[in-house]
């Protein structure tokens, strides 16, 4: 089969993804310490039943990644996203027993020139960090002060210094439930300087003054993180796509080149062969990870997981090597396809894949006799089987770098 199958397993657990101000470079590397392999070796002072549950959530949650990204159905429809160097900052007012102060007119300025912008793809737990830093941003605007016994109106600038966005959201389903908020307390700062044109004094400890803390801190902080978690959405998706697509089952919906077979007919006089097979309904699969079995004592870590693939459809084309050979073209659809794959994560050579074909329907475009008919449904069942088997564990074996 050609490469339109990869393995199930994907067992690549960190990754940093660095941008340009376009966010579009790609640019990452991976923690190998936390694959689902090398788990076993780093926690060889705990029990099995410590590393078996370990494993199987850093397995599951990756198992997770590949069903969302199967087939390419949930790709960004725009790759990466871009921060616009300026943003608006709602209009506040903001009260203390003493005094009001409100903000208007308000923007901040100086997302484009960050100085780091990292996403570390985490399998355990299931998470995906997100950090940006900035040296400087400043936020501009008008203000109008008021007490009891005084009135204030001018221009503010706030200058801020080491200004950083942390942030964690869900690894799987990422796509389908990516945060729209995330806490203020995402962004984060070491300094800050307030100025005013009126006669308010300037601000270097935000302790001393209540209102602009809360109108830093509460409303601009967080409508801050909420623009660049929406903002970065299609970027941590286009990693966690990039990363895991040389590790998902099925890369496409479609795959236009399945090997084909042949063979002689039961009377073993004439050939057959199968060719110019297409299968469509690949991304109906699912993947499910039943258990994981621990035994360091024997160097065993076993992965038992079940792929189920419905509703599958294609044709192929077929030739009798007669004497005059007959040719001609078929059409099927398949129910479901269960793979069962068994491998251990410490020596993948140790794998076993069982392959069952459901309720399969060929029409041939050309009339046959049931004798061959069945011979040829047998052939394709058979190849798909052989195909699948073969090449599951192949990968799996594969997965796994050298050294580790």
């Amino acid at each position: 089969m050609q490469r339109k199958y990869c393995t199930v397993f994907a067992l690549i657990i960190s990754i940093s993804f660095a941008f340009a101000d376009n966010l579009s470079a790609n640019n990452w590397s991976s923690d190998d310490d936390t694959l689902p392999e090398v788990l076993p070796k780093k926690m060889r002072d705990k029990s099995d039943d410590e590393i078996q549950k370990a494993v199987f959530q850093a397995y599951e949650n990756q198992l997770k990644v590949i069903s969302e990204y199967t087939g390419h159905t949930l790709d960004p429809e725009s790759p990466y996203g871009f921060f616009k160097d300026e943003m608006p900052i709602s209009n506040a007012r903001t009260s203390t027993p003493e005094s009001d102060l409100i903000f208007y007119n308000n923007g901040i300025r100086g997302f484009i020139a960050h100085i780091k912008n990292s996403i570390i793809i985490k399998w355990v737990p299931n998470q995906v960090v997100t950090e940006l830093g900035w040296k400087e941003m400043s936020v501009r605007g008008r203000y109008t002060f008021m007490n009891s016994s005084y009135f204030d109106q001018g221009k503010y600038h706030i200058q801020l210094q080491d200004v950083k966005y942390l942030a964690n959201t869900t690894l799987s389903e990422n796509t389908e439930s990516y945060p729209s908020t995330v806490p203020k307390s995402s962004i984060s700062y070491k300094s800050v300087k307030v100025s005013f044109t009126g006669g308010l004094p300037e601000v270097i400890k935000i302790s001393d003054s209540s209102n602009v803390k809360h109108f830093l801190e509460d409303i601009v902080f967080q409508q801050v993180a909420d623009r660049v978690v929406k903002d970065m959405r299609n970027n941590i998706t286009a990693a966690i796509r990039q990363v895991i697509k040389p590790y998902i089952i099925i890369k496409n919906d479609t795959n236009t080149n399945f090997p084909g077979t042949n063979g002689k007919l039961p009377t073993g006089s004439v050939g057959y062969s199968i060719s110019n097979m297409v299968i469509s309904g690949l991304a109906n699969a699912e993947h499910k990870l039943k258990k994981v079995t621990s035994k360091i004592a024997t160097n065993t870590v076993t992965a038992d997981v079940r792929t189920t693939i419905h509703n599958l459809d294609g044709k192929f084309d077929f030739k009798l090597e007669e004497s005059k050979p007959t040719v001609g073209k078929a059409t099927f659809t398949i129910s479901r396809i269960n793979v069962n794959i068994s491998f251990n994560m410490l020596k993948p050579v140790e794998c076993k894949a069982e392959v069952v074909v459901n309720q399969s329907n060929i029409k041939y475009g050309t009339k046959l006799s049931a004798d061959i008919e069945k011979t040829l449904t047998n052939a394709f069942v058979d190849n798909i089987k052989i195909q699948l088997n073969t090449i599951i564990c192949k990968a799996s074996g594969q997965m796994i770098k050298p050294g580790k």
